[in-house]
């Protein structure tokens, strides 16, 4: 079989088409030697791996062609045919212009995983709220239990450490706006206000005006090695203050004045704030470390797509986002630099589906070329990627966001495109719809419902029946956006730092011998050597140490070591303020002098501390191990942490055993610390408490593990 490329008079993208499907066909099956240099004109995206036509894909390894009717799939020396415009199981269709589109959107299967952990709840915002919406409703209602969103883990760590339930809103809100039923989407929200009133009330940090804790795709994967637990839950990473942000948001659009417009302001504002890297032109993947928080000059970019579309950063920061973070040529990686998860092919297909969305939003055509491409690469292949590329053609070529007003379509068409578009059997609460767009770019001349023009783009929610929607494009608004392209590069390891003293540091790096110093969470100097001395007159202070390769790319930084002089330090012991003795410790002698807390025992330990003056201080706690000697799936133990009966947060003590015991060392000098706890203390007497603390929502949580052997109280001026 051969495919000539006989009338050139044709239009330029069959004619392109015809000519690469011939340079596939002819090389795959060992014909003529096509020498001649195909010019890739009106492609939607092109780069060395792969190209996308409008009406056609090609790759060294597949092509995908029309050819009549029908649509011609060749992989090497196999070629079968497909209908070009095939019935699909939940009866959306989309037919115009665009074969390539056409195709794959109308082969996408209606299926849909079972379970919400193997479901996250972007893939139901992206595409399965919109295609599969009372399955994905069922999904997102299985997580209510006893009217709350009950906890899910999948990784090595629970709440407050790791919270997958801080963006369930994202698809909560999504399925709610797209079905007829108030009282199941009040329902809804009340548990999402219930999630969000728990988290305000135990992981926000009002020091720095952001909630606390990493969700599970970060757990043991995009944390630094040197993390435990405390560390973990001292993060405040941009996807869980985002989902939060928009959560809130959610819950006043259907409970009104559930929160303050101004604390839900504020904490977008803190978002941008503390989140932005400006020689970088995008946001950090998290703040982390205590007492002072530093940016990891790393871009989780799913997050960084999740604050674009749900409307959490500024028009004018989600464009400098998304034309400064750098992307590869065919693809958007998952994180920048690169941390090690490119293997996740469902990762990387749920980044460039939000983040074509994104670009839509901030009306970046370049940014959307490259990310849509990227997706029709993988979905060619991918039924995952299929699915989610069906859920992208629907809220960008198509402009279909439910919200909780009603549905807004704002179309956004590239130039390379078609004219004229058409999708069919799109249910939007108790109405069947025809949408029609016609033209191309993001602003829209005209909008009608069944031939009445609308003031604007919103159907209104209590809309019922059939109806045609046809919107006419007259354009682009602005410029195509950019996007940087280059090479990622792989993130360093955090440097490996021993404490000579209070004072001295050794820093190694296998990548590196230039480091960047860190004093109070600020960058203090650029160091080309392996020690570092501390200034002689020091007051208490956070030292870390960032390995920089090439003065080009940076990562984590070590655990922060915090120097006290001996003057701004009191420790009270735990012995002197609660009973001795206990099951824990073998020795009957060891455990006489240590104090044993559990529920049922010494739950609350009181401690109390006089000052002069009004001022602020670290408080932390100085443990012995609890029962992780024994287990070592039991991680880590939960105190809530007093001053005043004023609470300042949630201690995470994790578990120092088996690994940090042997039999040859004296188990009782192996104490370690948690981490500090700024807080203002009153001039006169003030009491400190130290609480046992279980959370709510979290299914099956294990006590025995909530046993520690507290060994004193330290309080440090600041």
């Amino acid at each position: 079989m051969r495919i000539g490329v006989k009338d050139m008079t044709r239009t330029a993208a069959t004619r392109i088409t015809a000519s690469v499907a011939a340079v596939a066909l002819l090389s795959g099956l060992g014909g003529c030697d096509v020498k001649e240099e195909i010019e890739k004109i009106g492609a939607v995206y092109t780069c060395d791996d792969f190209t996308v036509y409008p009406d056609s894909f090609v790759s060294p390894q597949l092509t995908i062609a029309p050819r009549g009717d029908s649509i011609m799939i060749l992989r090497g020396d196999v070629m079968q045919m497909a209908a070009a415009v095939a019935d699909t199981v939940d009866c959306v269709a989309v037919t115009g212009d665009d074969v390539l589109v056409n195709y794959l959107f109308n082969s996408g299967k209606g299926v849909i995983h079972p379970g919400y952990d193997a479901l996250t709840p972007y893939e139901i915002y992206v595409s399965e709220a919109l295609l599969n919406t009372d399955s994905a409703a069922l999904i997102v209602d299985s997580r209510i239990s006893s009217g709350e969103v009950a906890e899910y883990l999948r990784g090595a760590y629970r709440w407050p450490v790791v919270m997958a339930d801080a963006s369930w809103g994202i698809a909560a809100s999504s399925v709610s706006w797209m079905i007829d039923d108030d009282a199941r989407a009040k329902a809804r929200m009340q548990a999402l206000k219930r999630l969000v009133d728990n988290d305000l009330k135990y992981v926000f940090d009002r020091r720095e005006g952001l909630f606390i804790g990493v969700p599970p795709e970060m757990d043991g994967h995009l944390i630094p090695g040197w993390a435990n637990a405390a560390d973990a839950a001292a993060m405040m990473t941009l996807e869980g203050n985002v989902a939060r942000h928009y959560a809130m948001r959610c819950v006043n659009a259907l409970l009104p004045d559930s929160y303050d417009g101004q604390s839900i302001d504020d904490l977008a504002k803190r978002i941008s704030q503390l989140y932005w890297l400006p020689n970088l032109g995008m946001l950090s993947q998290t703040l982390y470390q205590r007492p002072y928080p530093i940016a990891v000059t790393a871009a989780d970019n799913l997050a960084q797509a999740a604050a674009v579309v749900t409307g959490t950063v500024s028009d004018a920061m989600a464009a400098k986002m998304l034309s400064s973070t750098q992307l590869e040529a065919g693809r958007v990686p998952v994180t920048y630099p690169d941390q090690g998860l490119g293997h996740d092919s469902r990762r990387a297909a749920l980044t460039a589906a939000m983040w074509a969305i994104a670009s839509a939003r901030a009306g970046n055509y370049d940014a959307w070329r490259l990310s849509y491409g990227s997706l029709v690469a993988m979905a060619v292949d991918s039924e995952y990627a299929l699915r989610l590329l069906r859920g992208v053609t629907l809220r960008t070529l198509f402009g279909l966001d439910p919200a909780a007003d009603g549905l807004h379509i704002n179309p956004f068409v590239d130039e390379s495109l078609g004219d004229y578009r058409r999708l069919s059997g799109f249910r939007y609460r108790d109405a069947l719809l025809t949408v029609t767009v016609r033209g191309k770019g993001d602003v829209i001349a005209s909008v009608t419902l069944d031939g009445e023009q609308l003031p604007q783009s919103v159907l209104p929610r209590d809309i019922k029946g059939q109806h045609d929607i046809e919107i006419m494009l007259s354009g682009s608004s602005g410029a195509p956006g950019g996007v940087t392209v280059g090479t990622i590069p792989t993130m360093p390891a955090p440097p490996e730092v021993i404490m000579d003293s209070q004072r001295k540091f050794e820093i190694k790096s296998p990548e590196t011998s230039q480091f960047i110093v860190y004093l109070d969470g600020a960058v203090s100097e650029l160091i080309e050597r392996n020690s570092y001395d501390l200034y002689n007159a020091a007051p208490v202070t956070a030292i870390s140490f960032e390995a920089d390769v090439s003065n080009e790319v940076t990562g984590y930084s070590s655990r922060s070591y915090l120097y006290i002089p001996a003057a701004d330090s009191l420790s009270i012991p735990c012995n002197a303020v609660a009973h001795t003795g206990g099951r824990v410790l073998a020795k009957k002698d060891l455990a006489a002098k240590h104090v044993e807390s559990t529920r049922y025992k010494n739950a609350r330990l009181t401690f109390r501390f006089r000052t002069d003056e009004t001022g602020d201080y670290y408080l932390r706690l100085r443990y012995l191990d609890g029962l992780g000697v024994v287990n070592r799936n039991r991680q880590y133990a939960l105190r809530l942490l007093c001053v005043n009966g004023r609470q300042e947060g949630v201690m995470v003590l994790p578990q120092r055993g088996p690994d940090r015991w042997s039999a040859a060392e004296d188990w009782a000098a192996m104490n370690g610390t948690t981490l500090p706890v700024a807080v203002t203390m009153e001039a006169g007497d003030n009491e400190i408490t130290v609480e046992y603390f279980t959370p709510d929502g979290v299914r099956d949580f294990d006590h025995d593990s909530n046993t520690i052997i507290p060994i004193a109280l330290e309080i440090i001026k600041q």
